[in-house]
């Protein structure tokens, strides 16, 4: 006798059934290993925030996170504290901004994004209380075995200001964007900066037209800065000893004008700059006047340069070039001898 077909589709409603309940047990299994790993994620980089924050301290510096929070379960894994701040009294420093928000995703917890609100309140040696605001602060960081592999930021509208009481007082320098970034190449270090329509307003000097400012540079052998930070926190004291390689250094008026230098370069242990330079100019005598002012010591070289240029130099693309041999902080150009490079 054939079998009826309720009979036939028994067996595989049943086996439907029992598809869906494995089904639904792996993804609840699923779910809670998942769960599990965030919260374990979450409290190992709580304790990590907490033993930096110790060791700072008992490094001598305090360093402030209000509220601290980890955040962003399920997919994300993220940072926050309402209120930053560092205090190092034996250098002299102390900073203090507005609210941080870190943030990675939970499949790539290598890569680490940031925002900072202001404004920051920054005390320093040598320089006055400085107020510094702006309308969006955003870093990220890709870290790997070895600690931090990558570090950018990007400001926009960054305003520097005289501090007066908590609030600002008279602006010193302003931008549109401001971007650095950084990144371990081999055993040396990358670095690239642009600065866009700066405006200062230094005490004592008339306000300086708008201009751009460019870097591109390699280290030699100092990867390891991103990971330590700078040695003795003190860049003119790191670079000694050290080498590497401007790429392009630029300096442009955006009413015409501009400056670029090109070259290898090494510092000694004194501090003096030796280096083989490709130095273009456009309207000299601008420029030396406007890097007088912003690099205090190398008025005079500048304007030699300047004048030098005229009987001294080649053109290129519409500019001056000249070849600069720079021995132990003494510029040359060829046998012409230009005068001092400050030490760094």
């Amino acid at each position: 006798m054939a079998r009826s077909s309720s009979e036939a589709g028994a067996p595989r409603r049943s086996s439907a059934a029992r598809a869906l309940r494995g089904l639904i047990i792996l993804v609840v299994i699923l779910v809670a290993l998942g769960a599990g790993g965030w919260y374990w994620l979450a409290g190992e980089l709580d304790r990590r925030i907490a033993s930096a924050l110790e060791a700072a301290g008992g490094g001598g510096a305090t360093v402030l996170c209000e509220n601290r929070q980890v955040f962003g379960f399920p997919f994300r894994l993220g940072l926050s504290c309402d209120r930053i701040g560092v205090e190092a009294p034996q250098n002299g420093v102390s900073a203090s901004a507005g609210s941080l928000r870190t943030a990675a995703q939970i499949y790539d917890p290598s890569h680490i994004v940031a925002e900072l609100a202001g404004p920051a309140l920054v005390t320093a040696p040598n320089l006055p209380p400085l107020y510094l605001s702006w309308r969006l602060m955003q870093g990220s960081t890709s870290l790997w075995t070895e600690g931090l592999e990558r570090f950018s930021l990007v400001v926009e509208a960054p305003v520097v200001s005289v501090r007066e009481g908590e609030g600002a007082g008279a602006p010193l320098a302003r931008s549109e964007r401001l971007e650095a970034h950084a990144r371990q190449n081999g055993a040396a270090l990358d670095l690239a900066l642009t600065d866009a329509a700066v405006t200062a307003t230094l005490p004592g000097l008339p306000e300086l037209p708008p201009f751009d400012l460019a870097a591109d540079l390699t280290l030699d052998g100092a990867a390891g800065w991103l990971r330590t930070g700078v040695p003795g926190a003190n860049v003119s004291q790191a670079l000694r000893g050290e080498a590497g390689t401007i790429r392009l250094l630029s300096l442009s008026l955006p009413g015409g004008g501009g400056a670029q230098l090109s070259g290898p370069f090494r510092v000694s242990q004194s501090g003096e700059v030796s280096g083989d330079f490709r130095l273009a100019v456009e309207d000299p005598q601008s420029i030396a006047g406007l890097i007088g002012v912003l690099v205090p010591g190398t008025g005079g070289l500048a304007t030699t340069i300047a004048g030098a240029l005229g009987f001294a130099g080649r053109q290129e693309d519409g500019k001056t070039v000249v070849d600069v041999q720079v021995r132990e902080g003494e510029a040359r150009l060829g046998f012409i001898p230009l005068g001092r490079i400050p030490r760094i």
